[in-house]
This record gives C-alpha cells, structure tokens and sequence, in this order.
C-alpha cells in the first residue's frame, strides 16, 4: 500500500506547486510578513463512529479536550513509549484531522491501522488539501485570528496559532480556497513568499519538533517537551506506550530534554553533528531539526539536562560553539 500514500501526497503537491508557478512566484527572505507553501506535512483524515474513542487510545493528548477552537500538539507512541511521530490533532466538522510529516506518513498510517480492528475507523490522506504557513503581526488580514497558542479559527479555512512566536500561523485549506487565499494575501495584500528555508529558521523557534525516520521511535515524549506544550493528559487513562510515559512523569524529571539552540555557520552542519561538552570532552545530545538564515544555524536538540549550563560545542571540524535559547526568544 506504500505507493498508494505516496502518489496521492504527490498529486496534491503537483497540482498546488503548479498553481504556484504559473502565479511567477519570487522568493524572499527579507520581510517580516510572509506565506509559504508547506510541503513537508500532511493530513490524516479520521472518521467513524469510533474515531474519537480509537484515537484515544493511541494518541497522549485527550481527545475528548479538543474543541473546535483548540488543537494539541501530540505524540504517536510505540509499546516502549518511544514516540512514532509527533502530530498536530484537531477537530474539523465530523472528522479530526492529524497533521503529520510526510515523511512519517506510510509508517503513522499503517502502524495506527495495526489497532484498528473491528472498529469503526477510516483513515484518509487529504490529498487534496493544502498547508500554508503565515507570518503576520497584522492580525486583520484574516478573518478570527485564533489568539492564544494552539487555538484555531475554522471558517473557509482553519488557522493554527504555533506557540512561543506571536506571528506564526499554520493555515489548512482545500485547493481551491488555497489558490484563492494565496491570490489575496500576495496580489491585494502585498505579502512577500518564503522559501521553505525562511519558514524552517522561523518555525524552529516555536518548539515544534517534526520526526523523520531517523529520530522516530527513539525518544518518550518528555524528551521532546510534548508534556510542556499541553500534549500528555496524565489523567485520561491508558493508550500506547502510556505506562512508560506515565513512569517518567511520576518518578520525576527525564534526564533529556529539547532544547532551541543557535550557532554561528562557520562550518558544516547537518542532522549527524552531535552536541559535545566541551569541559567533559564527551556527546551530550542529538540534533533533531536544524535551520540557517545565512548567518546562523537554528537547532532543535535533545540533550542531557545535567550539561545544559555547560559549555557546549557541536561535534564537528570548527568545533562551533552553541548557545542556548529560551523560547520566548522572539529574535527571527
């Protein structure tokens, strides 16, 4: 079944992408207000009688919380705890909508399908829907700008305030009132495009940490600061890898954490730099997600608690020094 998703994800990205380039799309990175197209997450359609109850049992946020003005950020789990995928969950009409990366798509779909069962359950991609991300302080340029992070406005489209950054959205809508709301925000308000570049060093920053097949399934979701973004319900009873996850919560602290880190680029970086203590002369941690801007490296990391207010570096030829960010941090 792997290139049935797979196909499907590809014609919706074609036929958005097209849109893009007959609208003679420019790229900048020099603007404060911006869309981009989003091409590396999708949707998971749920629906059934059973959805809410099945989806329950497998998810760590209550899906009984959500309402149609709020969302989760969310962790898929294995047995051991070990998070599959961290996911966007909310609530769209009859129907909860998994936002995803697309890259995690055939594995999320087919390990959820493993608990399905006899239950009442439909997994779809939406193919035809498309994933837009917003960066405003003008809040009049849409219609009931959710307020508070997570929060959601659904009309002709849904809009998701991300946490921490006060201007970041991310924006869920059908192709047809994609093209429509992507013609009004450039043509009559003016907005400049973002590469996917731009969008990833701004985003970084709202601790939002996407999985991909090399990190999935190898950290609880404490390490990642799903419990701090409102995602574990340590309440609601049992679901996949819940006993783990519970265990870390109650006897205390996990000993990892994420973290949001900047370096300056002095030197090659991608996603197997580890983060060394410079005092200890040891790895201390892991890049998950990393961003330049040109001058500087964005990174989401997992490292030990106990050598944060150490002196760290990354593990490569420079030896680059990282600083660690607080993410209220505004700096974009």
């Amino acid at each position: 079944m792997r290139s049935l998703y797979i196909d499907s994800t590809k014609k919706m990205n074609n036929e958005w992408f097209d849109f893009l380039k007959s609208n003679k799309t420019i790229y900048t990175n020099n603007s404060r207000e911006t869309l981009v197209a989003i091409s590396d997450l999708a949707i998971i359609e749920v629906t059934g009688k059973d959805a809410t109850q099945f989806l329950q049992g497998q998810l760590t946020c209550n899906i009984n919380d959500l309402t149609t003005a709020n969302s989760f950020f969310a962790a898929f789990c294995n047995a051991k705890g070990r998070t599959i995928s961290t996911l966007l969950i909310l609530k769209n009409n009859d129907s909860l909508l998994i936002i995803v990366p697309l890259k995690l798509i055939d594995k999320v779909i087919n390990k959820l399908k493993m608990y399905i069962l006899r239950a009442d359950v439909q997994l779809n991609i939406l193919h035809n829907f498309c994933l837009i991300g917003l960066n405003t302080a003008n809040t009049s340029l849409l219609e009931n700008h959710p307020l508070v992070a997570f929060g959601i406005s659904n009309t002709s489209e849904i809009i998701i305030k991300l946490p921490f950054n006060q201007h970041l959205y991310l924006i869920v809508a059908d192709f047809n009132r994609a093209k429509q709301l992507w013609s009004q925000l450039t043509k009559v308000k003016k907005l400049s495009i973002a590469d996917s570049n731009s969008w990833g060093y701004q985003s970084i920053s709202t601790g939002l940490v996407w999985l991909d097949e090399r990190s999935s399934e190898e950290y609880i979701p404490q390490m990642l600061n799903i419990d701090k973004l409102g995602g574990i319900s340590f309440e609601k009873g049992c679901y996949t890898g819940q006993e783990i996850v519970a265990r870390t919560h109650f006897l205390g602290k996990t000993k990892r954490e994420l973290y949001l880190v900047e370096c300056d680029i002095t030197a090659l970086i991608d996603k197997d730099t580890n983060i060394f203590d410079y005092d200890k002369q040891q790895s201390v941690g892991k890049i998950i997600s990393l961003q330049s801007n040109k001058d500087q490296y964005r990174m989401l990391v997992v490292i030990a608690t106990k050598s944060a207010s150490n002196k760290l570096t990354l593990d490569n030829s420079n030896q680059d020094k990282i600083n660690i960010l607080d993410f209220q941090d505004e700096r974009i």
